[in-house]
């Protein structure tokens, strides 16, 4: 008999995989580049990793060394691209087969003198601020590189900072900035193979702010996982989970629940006791506020919600018992799923996604 854990985190291939047929569909000049990192935004880096891996993807985006390791043990064939900045230094024990995101000189030489096969995404600033070589800096970085390194150039990448809002003049501004860039890799006998620059709501909007016909990739993270702050009816939420009952009881009007007693019974009743909490990813602002389903019923969190344990109100549920199962966020448009959860705790869905414990088992549905 297998071991059977009380708390999983469901992951639906079907979903998944329409989700990025959908995406692909959006603009056939621009292919899908999924977005892995943080564990495949909570859902599971090897999981998504290999139901993804057949529908052919240009590359998978990661953060880190890391993540892409865990891939490469996973034994995934697809191209990995390593977004977040790289040590130079721990590159130099074996040749490996990624790609990496640069935008400082010496990052970039050092990661050509452990890995001389390595191919590079020159990442740009073009008007977010964070990471990335500036528009204004950049004839004189590309200056500084010889022929040999140029070469090693197989992509331009930059990142928007309000892609939801088409009409902004700053995501206006950035877009220039970029046909700077590419404008000024071209001078100099650039043409990056990879050109990305739209996250999910730039893919969502390419059209709308003229990203389509400057770009031939997009990174897809949020959106691909059916959670986007644009209402698109091609998306649906891939991901659940769920938990079970371990003890159901009376709980008598006046007596009071949990850490600091914030809850207190204006009636008789009954609760249930959940094995899961903050550790797994239950965020501890749902007390008193959030929402389980049990039996297809809303059933409110009551109660501090504690580092493993949660306590629900369950006095509208006829023949509940312990071993019932519970979903804690749903892939319905319910009030306890993703989004409506960080909506209720004033938090983005990204909050409650990475903050999913990374030992919950995941289950491909």
């Amino acid at each position: 008999m297998r071991y059977q854990p009380l708390n999983v985190v469901e992951i639906s291939r079907l979903r998944l995989i329409n989700n990025y047929k959908h995406l692909s569909s959006i603009n056939h000049d621009v292919r899908i580049a999924p977005v892995l990192k943080s564990n495949a935004y909570g859902h599971g880096i090897v999981e998504v990793g290999s139901i993804l891996e057949k529908l052919n993807p240009v590359f998978f985006c990661v953060d880190s060394i890391y993540e892409a390791y865990q891939l490469l043990r996973a034994q995934i064939k697809t191209p990995i691209l390593i977004t977040g900045y790289v040590n130079p230094e721990n590159l130099s024990i074996k040749k490996l087969p990624f790609s990496y995101s640069v935008f400082d000189l010496e990052q970039l030489r050092g990661i050509l003198r452990y890995q001389p096969q390595a191919k590079i995404h020159l990442f740009v600033d073009t008007g977010m601020h964070r990471e990335g070589v500036r528009v204004d800096e950049l004839e004189n970085f590309l200056g500084n590189l010889s022929t040999k390194e140029k070469n090693h150039i197989d992509g331009l990448v930059s990142h928007l900072a309000l892609a939801e809002d088409p009409k902004n003049i700053d995501t206006k501004k950035q877009i220039d900035q970029f046909k700077k860039a590419i404008s000024i890799l071209k001078k100099h006998s650039i043409i990056p193979k990879f050109i990305h620059f739209g996250n999910s709501s730039g893919l969502i909007n390419s059209h709308k702010i003229q990203l389509s016909n400057i770009t031939n990739v997009s990174r897809a993270g949020l959106a691909l996982y059916g959670i986007n702050s644009i209402n698109n009816k091609g998306l649906k939420p891939v991901l659940q989970l769920k938990t079970h009952v371990v003890q159901v009881k009376k709980i008598i009007k006046g007596e009071k629940v949990g850490y600091d007693f914030t809850f207190e019974a204006k009636n008789n009743g009954k609760i249930a006791i959940l094995p899961i909490g903050y550790n797994d990813g239950v965020d501890r602002r749902l007390s008193d506020k959030g929402m389980v389903l049990i039996k297809n019923q809303l059933c409110p969190i009551i109660g501090r919600v504690s580092m493993n344990i949660s306590t629900v109100d369950v006095s509208g549920i006829k023949n509940i018992k312990v071993g019932d199962e519970v979903i804690i966020f749903s892939n319905s448009n319910n009030e306890n799923n993703v989004e409506n959860s960080a909506k209720i705790i004033g938090a983005i869905p990204y909050e409650i996604l990475v903050h999913l414990e990374r030992s919950t088992k995941r289950k491909i549905i």
